[in-house]
């Protein structure tokens, strides 16, 4: 933030209103660039939202751009608190059925033990559309995303406490 007071003041700019921000390339998923509207975001959200997504592997920005689509955030700021908090999603990359959703489920997630050998007795899109049918997902050009969050997604992308749960002591 220091950085970018000083620039502004080097620039003449004494009022950060009067900054115009336009976007020329970005290494956020597509789904973030065009939700990020230059005249309402302030430097100092987008600056929070780089640093939020810096150093993220490329599975976690197919993800990000996941989550964008299912929590349909507006601002910088909440896409900033999404970033923060993707353990609280379950995404299954290239799924884009119930059948696909329960294979990847079954075979890759490493919530079972998967057997080849018993293949054919898996029934994937049963599995699937039950997992479905349980949580609160979608599927996305980059696959099936589901919220696993204790609080609404509203809250984790104002800020709220999504990941910090508090057990009240008990007294006398």
């Amino acid at each position: 933030q220091e950085e970018i007071d000083r620039a502004l003041l080097r620039g003449g700019i004494t009022d950060p209103a009067d900054v115009r921000l336009r976007l020329e390339d970005s290494q956020l998923p597509n789904e973030v660039d065009v939700l990020l509207d230059m005249e309402c975001e302030t430097l100092s959200d987008l600056n929070e939202l780089a640093a939020a997504t810096d150093g993220l592997s490329k599975a976690d920005m197919e993800k990000l751009g996941a989550v964008v689509m299912l929590a349909k955030p507006k601002s910088a700021a909440q896409i900033k608190n999404l970033a923060e908090n993707l353990d609280l999603f379950d995404f299954a990359p290239d799924a884009h059925s119930p059948t696909e959703y329960g294979k990847y489920m079954i075979r890759q997630s490493g919530h079972f033990d998967y057997d080849e050998n018993l293949d054919a007795f898996y029934d994937y899109e049963k599995y699937g559309t039950e997992r479905m049918n349980e949580e609160d997902g979608m599927f996305t050009d980059r696959g099936y995303i589901a919220y696993k969050g204790y609080i609404s997604m509203e809250e984790v992308m104002n800020g709220g406490q999504s990941s910090h749960m508090v057990i009240g002591g008990l007294s006398r």
